[in-house]
């Protein structure tokens, strides 16, 4: 097999395993925001992807309840977003439309949350320049969270809805909202827990572990995701 035959094998292969490359650095093809709330009493909500790149890319879009490894054809959820593919120019942006189509029944009392996928698939034909790149399929992952009219509670006043209590690997975060609580950091007496923050869902609680002597008292500062991807701390006192 030739030089140029061996390469045109080798793209092939990564292409097909970089379906599942997730969003990166790397990534030129952009959402505003970090996330998508949608209110149940819109029609529809604009999402507005914007391409960094110098050249086009085509993009397939789908959503998913949850399936990590959902594709345009097994993606399902109760949502229609259009166009589902497109091309996007470079330097250029697009709206997409994502409309609830209503084909669950979902809870009214608290959140429900699914997944916006838009893939960017690179083009074939790049000029010499381009040749020489490694080019990546990337697969970019956002949080839905569907929220019902028939919720009263304020978001901005979650903090005020959140209990964390002494457990004996460690502290408890209770959840008491009906909201979903995205956790980025969590450290006990300015320690950082050990792990992953988890997102806790509405009216739930999570186990974290930390270290400490035993009887865990003091302080925890927790720091989430505001609904328009701001940081935001508190701290809550841990009493026996």
């Amino acid at each position: 097999m030739s030089y140029k035959g061996l390469f045109r094998v080798v793209i092939v292969i990564f292409y097909l395993f970089s379906l599942f490359v997730y969003k990166s650095a790397m990534a030129t093809v952009v959402m505003t925001g970090s996330r998508i709330i949608y209110h149940s009493q819109d029609k529809s909500v604009d999402i507005q992807l914007r391409n960094r790149d110098n050249f086009p890319y085509v993009i397939q879009a789908w959503l998913d309840n949850g399936d990590t490894n959902s594709t345009p054809t097994t993606g399902k959820a109760p949502f229609m977003v259009t166009p589902p593919s497109f091309r996007i120019a470079a330097n250029a942006g697009q709206v997409l439309r994502l409309s609830y189509i209503g084909s669950q029944s979902l809870p009214q009392d608290r959140e429900s949350i699914f997944y916006f996928n838009f893939l960017q698939i690179p083009p074939s034909n790049l000029g010499d320049a381009q040749k020489n790149k490694l080019l990546l399929m990337i697969k970019n992952r956002m949080k839905v969270f569907y929220r019902p009219s028939a919720i009263s509670a304020n978001p901005k006043k979650i903090s005020e809805m959140i209990e964390v209590t002494s457990a004996k690997d460690g502290i408890t975060i209770k959840n008491n909202s009906p909201f979903y609580l995205s956790l980025l950091d969590v450290y006990f007496n300015d320690s950082r827990a050990k792990g992953k923050a988890p997102m806790i869902a509405p009216m739930s609680t999570a186990d974290i572990p930390v270290s400490g002597n035993g009887s865990h008292t003091g302080k925890v500062k927790l720091t989430y995701l505001n609904d328009f991807g701001a940081r935001v701390s508190n701290e809550y006192d841990i009493n026996l």
